[in-house]
């Protein structure tokens, strides 16, 4: 059977429960990558889930994807970074609404989890779309309030695992506590963790949100 076409292109495992309608999670690369990075999560995730992992949108000169280009002077380029950012998240919201139809995944069991850029995109869906995403793992990035189309008051029940590298030089560890700050007091619920690394996924973070996961399961 031909894979079925969504907005952005995609690597897939199927779930291997015989529930007619299956729980997801959807996985967002980070900047320079692809769909290939995260999927090698698949092994650690819970069997019953579907696994989905999409590939940004924008092609680099470099080589891998991207959700939004990165610009670093102020003569239009953050408006164009957030414009690009917003029509990924379009996508995003797009390709997930025909996965619940295409893989009959039931949509009040959808997982995010997203690294470095594709975190900062996980932290927007998972605000803008609380009736959509159940739960996030963001690792390694920080919410950008320019893609946040709610009151950050209205997030009480959001489930989210939140880490950062200590050592991290690509993202400051800076930026994720200034960002957590933004949204803890409205959720006490919010885990936020720091761990001695860089820019990356330790062993010891691994472990402990794909713990997460399965403390939280439906």
């Amino acid at each position: 059977m031909d894979k079925p076409l969504l907005p952005l292109d995609y690597k897939i495992k199927l779930s291997n429960t015989t529930k007619e309608k299956k729980p997801c999670i959807v996985l967002l690369h980070g900047y320079g990558s692809n769909e290939e990075d995260l999927f090698s999560f698949v092994p650690y995730l819970p069997s019953e889930y579907t696994i989905i992992s999409f590939r940004a949108p924008i092609s680099l000169e470099m080589g891998g994807y991207a959700w939004s280009n990165i610009h670093y002077d102020d003569l239009g380029g953050k408006n164009t970074v957030f414009l690009e950012a917003k029509e990924s998240l379009r996508l995003i919201k797009e390709s997930i609404d025909l996965s619940i139809v295409h893989f009959n995944i039931d949509n009040s069991d959808i997982s995010l989890i997203g690294f470095s850029q594709g975190c900062m995109l996980s932290w927007a869906m998972t605000i803008n779309h609380p009736d959509l995403i159940r739960r996030a793992v963001t690792l390694s990035g920080y919410i950008i309030p320019e893609l946040i189309n709610v009151s950050l008051e209205n997030v009480s029940k959001l489930l989210i695992f939140n880490s950062h590298g200590i050592l991290d030089q690509m993202i400051p560890v800076e930026k994720a506590r200034k960002s957590i700050d933004l949204i803890k007091k409205n959720n006490s619920k919010i885990i936020y963790k720091e761990y001695n690394e860089g820019h990356g996924i330790s062993q010891e973070n691994f472990s402990d949100f794909l713990n997460w996961i399965k403390t939280t399961a439906l």
